[in-house]
C-alpha cells in the first residue's frame, strides 16, 4: 500500500462543508445549476447526493477504499485517547490498534485487520493520525503517582481559601509577594547536540566526570519581576569567599555536611532575604514556599513573626502547577546552566568544572534567564497573581477524578437541653464492686496513653462522626 499518496486531480477540493451547504440551499427551493456555480460543485455531483444515488449522501468519497471505523467510532476513539492523556495514562500505538481492533469486532464490521495478533496495521494508524492531525506520538514526561493523586480540587480550593484571607488581612502589593525555592545544579553538564559525520554510530563529547556533585541554589522572585540574589550551600566543612567567583552580585554562600538546605541554613535565608527587601512589622511580605520540615520549624515561625514575614505553604505534591519558580524559571535556569558548562568544557580543553567555577557558569546562566517576563508569567499561570482561583479547569484535575475526596465535613454541634423540675430524674447506673481476695491476683492498672491530636487526626475523626450520623 502507498503509505506517502500524491493526489494528481483537484476532485472533491469543495469539501464536506461546501457540499452540505449546497444540498441545504436545493432543499430550500434553490436550481441546481445556479447551486453548482455558486459553490463549485459539479452539478452531476449535486444530482447524485440529492437523489441519494450515492451509499452515503453529503459524504465526500473519492476512490473505493473507506476507513475501516466510521467516522462516529474514529471521533469516539480521539476522544478516549484525549482523555487518558489527560489523566496522564496516555495509550501508546499499540494500544491504539488494539482498541481499533476491539472496536470493529464489538460493532460487527467486516474489517482486513489481524486476527492473530489482534491488532490494527500501521498503515491504519498513519490513516488515522492523517484524519485527525491533532494527534501524534510524543514522548511523556514522568509523573510521580503522588502528584497526580494529591494535586486534587478541594485542596486547591483550600489554599486558595487561605490564600485569599492572607491578602485581606496583609495588604501587600505585588512587589511584597514572593516565591522561594531550592534547585540543584552539579558540576557535570549534559551535552548538547554537536555536527558529527553522518552514520558514525558512537559520538561523544567530554564532560567533566561520570557523577558529579551537587551544590544547592536557592532561588525567589516576586509578582513584579524582581529576583533575589541566591544563596548557595556548598557539600563542605568551610566557607571561602573564592568558591562564589562570578556568582550573581549580592549572592550569598553556605555549607552543610549534605549540600542540602536544613532548619539552620533556612534562617540565614530568611536573615539574608530580610536584608535586602527590608522586611518589617510596617513593612510585612509574603513568602510562599514548599512544605519542607525545615521552613515550618519554631525558630523560623517565630523569626518571622518578628520580621512581618508572612509564610504560605503549598499543598503537598502540587509544586509542579502552583509554584511558579517550576511553571516558568527552573527549566530555562537548568537549560542556560548546562549550555554554559558546555561552553565552559570548550572553552577549557582538558580540565574538570570544580566548586570554584560552578558559582561563576549559573551566574552567567542565572543573568540572562532571570527576566521580568518570567516571575510575571509564573505568577499568573498559578493563579497566585493577579489572584485567582480558577485558573486550574477540569483538564488539570483530571488525573486525580478517581482519588478525589471532600473535604471532611464539619461535626454537627450537640445542643445541651436544660434539666427541669418536670423532667424525670435518671437514676445513675450503680457500679458493681468486687471484692479482691487474698487468692486473686491483683491487676495493675493499664496505663492510658494519649496521643497528641494532629490536624488530620482530627479531621479523620469528624468525618467518621459524621458518617455514623448519617
Amino acid at each position: 500500500m502507498v503509505r506517502v499518496y500524491k493526489r494528481k486531480s483537484e476532485r472533491g477540493e469543495y469539501g464536506e462543508e461546501r457540499l452540505a451547504t449546497a444540498l441545504e440551499a436545493l432543499s430550500q427551493g434553490m436550481p441546481l445549476i445556479q447551486a453548482s456555480r455558486e459553490m463549485g460543485i459539479p452539478a452531476r455531483t449535486l444530482r447524485r447526493h440529492r437523489d441519494h444515488h450515492t451509499t452515503m449522501p453529503g459524504v465526500l468519497k473519492l476512490g473505493c477504499h473507506t476507513p475501516v471505523l466510521s467516522v462516529a467510532l474514529e471521533s469516539e476513539l480521539c476522544n478516549h485517547i484525549k482523555y487518558m492523556e489527560k489523566a496522564l495514562y496516555g495509550l501508546t500505538p499499540r494500544d491504539v490498534r488494539r482498541l481499533a481492533f476491539d472496536m470493529a469486532e464489538a460493532a460487527g464490521i467486516n474489517h482486513r485487520f489481524c486476527r492473530k495478533s489482534q491488532m490494527a496495521g500501521k498503515d491504519w494508524l498513519s490513516g488515522f493520525f492523517s484524519r485527525y492531525p491533532d494527534l501524534s506520538i510524543r514522548a511523556p514526561q514522568g509523573t510521580n503517582l503522588s502528584r497526580a493523586v494529591a494535586f486534587n480540587r478541594p485542596k486547591v480550593k483550600q489554599f486558595f481559601d487561605v490564600y485569599r484571607q492572607l491578602l485581606v488581612d496583609v495588604p501587600c502589593t505585588p512587589s511584597r509577594i514572593w516565591n522561594m525555592d531550592e534547585t540543584g545544579i552539579t558540576n557535570v553538564q549534559r551535552p548538547g547536540k554537536i555536527i558529527a559525520t553522518k552514520g558514525q554510530r558512537t559520538v561523544g563529547k567530554v564532560t567533566s566526570g561520570e557523577r558529579g556533585a551537587t551544590v544547592t541554589v536557592i532561588c525567589a522572585m516576586s509578582a513584579i519581576g524582581a529576583f533575589l540574589p541566591p544563596m548557595f550551600i556548598y557539600p563542605r566543612k568551610r566557607m571561602i569567599p573564592a568558591l562564589l567567583n562570578g556568582a550573581p552580585p549580592q549572592s550569598v554562600g553556605y555549607t552543610s555536611t549534605s549540600g542540602w538546605t536544613d532548619s539552620e541554613l533556612f534562617i540565614k535565608w530568611l536573615q539574608h532575604f530580610v536584608g535586602f527587601t527590608r522586611a518589617s512589622t510596617d513593612n510585612p511580605q509574603i513568602i510562599i514556599l514548599d512544605g519542607h520540615h525545615s521552613h515550618k520549624t519554631l525558630s523560623a515561625i517565630t523569626f518571622s513573626r518578628e520580621n512581618g514575614l508572612h509564610l504560605l505553604t503549598l499543598p503537598p505534591h502540587s509544586t509542579h502547577k502552583m509554584q511558579p519558580l517550576d511553571r516558568s524559571y527552573f527549566k530555562s535556569l537548568k537549560s542556560g546552566y548546562n549550555v554554559a558548562a558546555d561552553s565552559w568544557m570548550v572553552s577549557h580543553p582538558g580540565k574538570r568544572i570544580s566548586f570554584y567555577d560552578m558559582a561563576g557558569i549559573f551566574g552567567t546562566a542565572y543573568l540572562r534567564t532571570a527576566t521580568p517576563e518570567k516571575a510575571v508569567n509564573g505568577f499568573k499561570c498559578s493563579g497566585l497573581w493577579p489572584f485567582d482561583p480558577e485558573v486550574f479547569t477540569d483538564d488539570d484535575f483530571q488525573a486525580a477524578t478517581v482519588t478525589e475526596e471532600a473535604l471532611p465535613v464539619p461535626p454537627t454541634p450537640t445542643v445541651v437541653q436544660p434539666v427541669t423540675a418536670d423532667a424525670p430524674s435518671v437514676p445513675p447506673t450503680p457500679t458493681v464492686v468486687q471484692p479482691v481476695t487474698a487468692d486473686a491476683p491483683s491487676v495493675p492498672p493499664t496505663p492510658t496513653v494519649v496521643q497528641p491530636v494532629t490536624a488530620d487526626a482530627q479531621a479523620s475523626a469528624q468525618l467518621s462522626d459524621a458518617e455514623q450520623g448519617r
